[in-house]
């Protein structure tokens, strides 16, 4: 059976993800490792809020998504693809070049910091049902909002400053669009707000010795197929300030006809996405199942399929 992997972005966190980390980081012998670069974790008084703070949230889920996939990879067999939404094609490099828990953080806190440091005003992402882009974009620009992620024709991830979101969503309302919501995000990333963060991580990424990709890349920010480390860092890169179309990463995924897609997470939003799109396909996420060994034994079964 050949197996897709979706490495998740921000958003979608809770605290039981911070005891699964804690857990899995024990059995994989890294706790050293966390507790150096990531000690809020280990503070008692963590509340879900703290969660979604930028700096905190990207190395927090690469460091997630990086021991779920220790756990998983020796339970699947055939891999034929790695992607990632968002912060998650940052973990689908790391992990398709096999780099180690430690460097990963490295690059997760630096990601993190920079676009941080890009943000001049309280800003955020915004999701948007029921509109197309025709009618969107005339009102980002009135707005001095801008387009995100593309997930289809009639979804949308808005970035922006606090006050033009709100802006943006009463003109939407007023137009009576079917879903606005923000979302748990603290920065307007793939947007020209995250320009002075591009430069500097550009630099970051070129003094790391990439390893070849162990298993091709299906590129989150367009859905390149890429087959060469480099490649994959450039589009990483790129995708710091333009917009994402999550929508032609799934089209490729799906070209590609994968047996089972894993969604990695946090959350299953990618994984039910994935499936409206294709009823048939296989697609589940690891936040679907209650246990590890329920995830182990379905893994089981489709090994064997």
């Amino acid at each position: 059976m050949n197996f897709a992997i979706i490495f998740s972005g921000q958003g979608l966190q809770n605290l039981a993800h911070v005891q699964e980390l804690l857990s899995m980081a024990d059995e994989l012998h890294v706790s050293d490792i966390l507790k150096q670069h990531l000690p809020q974790l280990f503070c008692s008084d963590l509340t879900e809020a703290d969660l979604y703070a930028n700096e905190f949230a990207q190395p927090f889920i690469f460091a997630l998504q990086w021991c779920r996939w220790q756990k998983l990879k020796p339970e699947i067999e055939d891999l034929m693809s790695f992607s990632g939404y968002s912060l998650g094609e940052l973990s689908a490099l790391i992990c398709a070049t096999q780099i180690g828990l430690e460097q990963g953080l490295y690059l997760a806190q630096q990601r993190a910091s920079l676009m941080s440091s890009a943000t001049q005003h309280a800003s955020g992402l915004m999701a948007v049902q029921g509109i197309n882009l025709n009618m969107l974009e005339p009102l980002l620009t009135e707005t001095s909002t801008a387009l995100s992620i593309k997930l289809s024709d009639s979804s949308f991830v808005v970035g922006g400053a606090d006050t033009n979101l709100q802006q943006l969503a009463l003109q939407l309302e007023l137009r009576g669009t079917r879903f606005v919501k923000r979302l748990n995000v603290t920065i307007a990333s793939h947007t020209a707000r995250m320009d002075t963060a591009v430069q500097p991580y550009q630099q970051v990424l070129q003094q790391q010795d990439f390893a070849g990709l162990c298993t091709a890349m299906i590129s989150g920010s367009g859905g390149h197929k890429f087959f060469k480390a480099t490649d994959a860092v450039n589009a990483l890169i790129h995708q710091m300030n333009h917009a994402i179309d999550w929508d032609a990463c799934l089209s490729t995924i799906q070209e590609n006809q994968p047996d089972v897609v894993l969604e990695i997470g946090p959350g299953s939003a990618l994984s039910k996405m994935l499936l409206e799109r294709n009823p048939n396909c296989i697609v589940r996420a690891v936040d679907d199942f209650k246990s590890w060994s329920g995830l182990q034994a379905w893994l089981e079964k489709q090994n064997f399929a």
